[in-house]
């Protein structure tokens, strides 16, 4: 168990101040919603500022950063309405995550929904010129042009794009672009490329569930293997985390200063505000490539987890340490890792109402 303590310290200055900071930024200012809840069944939260939105009900607003996680049995259906981005509905499946954040980049209003794992299904209406929408998956990019598709990323690493309407162009992370129409999909396999495949409009739905069902199956029968890739990706990326945010613990000045700002709806002066951006942008881009890779190896894990608990998938990693001993630590460590996900998360949207929009 030596190993396993050792990767566990380290960590208790950045601990102790996110807790504190999550605290003030849950009370944070919010500038406006981008639309609300319409439709709520099972289990369904949302995270905002570095904590669970309390009674969550339909009506409730939906705001920029916000995080959506649906349960085994939940559902959600989301309208997005803001000026800043176009119209759409966005239903949510069952055992799903995703955030949606919206910024400025080349001069238009970027509205990307990040999918951490799960499905969502998409209806968004045609975009203004200013107006930019896309999906993100830790493989490829898709851009949307005004369409109805559905993407799916389960716990394999599987991605599968499907379009009832309109189009997809979705860039893989070699840059090569596919597109997704009415009688063509876009899939990826773990170790493969994204391809194209042909189904027709009226299958898509029986396409789709059994597309789904094999992944299951994929995921049950190559556990351990799961098991052992994201186990080292992981502990590589909490290492990462815990040391970027004790260098964010030695800002925490500033960002208790734009806590309190954000509460008072209010933010300091320009000559300052360029002084503080410069001191933790460049480290916040790192936090939020750090956030983007570990938050879906977190998805995974917990999933293969469950497989785990029923005896699938055991074995011994890398180290000598069991899986079992992995995942008692990955319990452990649970809370502490999602409280510093979440900060990440908090302090970029005060960073981008501070910047005019533009992300770090």
């Amino acid at each position: 168990m030596g190993h396993i303590r050792h990767s566990l310290g380290g960590a208790g200055i950045a601990r102790a101040f996110s807790v504190g900071l999550l605290l003030l930024a849950g009370t944070a200012f919010c500038e406006g919603k981008l639309g609300s809840v319409t439709y709520l069944e099972g289990d369904v939260s949302m995270i905002r500022d570095g904590a669970e939105v309390d009674n969550l009900a339909i009506g409730a607003d939906l705001q920029n950063f916000d995080l959506v996680r649906t349960g085994s049995d939940g559902l959600a259906e989301l309208d997005v309405n803001s000026s800043q981005s176009p119209r759409m509905t966005i239903k949510v499946s069952a055992d799903t995550q995703f955030s949606v954040e919206i910024a400025a980049i080349e001069g238009k209003q970027q509205t990307t929904l990040g999918i951490i794992g799960g499905s969502i299904s998409l209806k968004a209406s045609r975009l203004a010129g200013t107006q930019a929408l896309s999906v993100k998956t830790d493989s490829a990019v898709m851009g949307v042009r005004g369409t109805q598709f559905d993407v799916t990323a389960p716990p394999t690493g599987d991605v599968l794009v499907t379009c009832d309407e309109g189009e997809v162009v979705v860039t893989d992370d070699q840059g090569k672009e596919l597109h997704a129409i009415p009688g063509t999909v876009v899939e990826k396999r773990p170790a493969e490329l994204y391809r194209t495949m042909p189904v027709a409009v009226s299958g898509l739905a029986k396409f789709r569930g059994q597309w789904s069902s094999e992944r299951a199956q994929a995921l049950e029968k190559n556990a351990f293997r799961l098991i052992q890739a994201n186990a080292r990706l992981y502990t590589a990326l909490v290492k990462e985390l815990n040391a970027g945010h004790a260098e964010l613990a030695k800002s925490q000045a500033i960002l208790r200063k734009w806590a309190d700002e954000d509460k008072r709806a209010r933010i300091g002066q320009r000559a300052e505000i360029i002084r503080e951006r410069q001191q933790i942008g460049g480290l916040l881009a790192r936090l939020r490539r750090i956030q983007f890779r570990l938050e879906r190896v977190h998805f995974r894990l917990l999933r293969l987890k469950s497989y785990h608990d029923r005896g699938i998938g055991k074995g011994q990693l890398e180290g000598g340490v069991t899986t079992g001993q992995f995942f008692d630590r990955f319990t452990n460590e649970r809370k502490d890792v999602e409280q510093k996900l979440s900060l990440t998360r908090s302090v970029t949207k005060m960073y981008v109402m501070r910047s005019e929009g533009r992300l770090p």
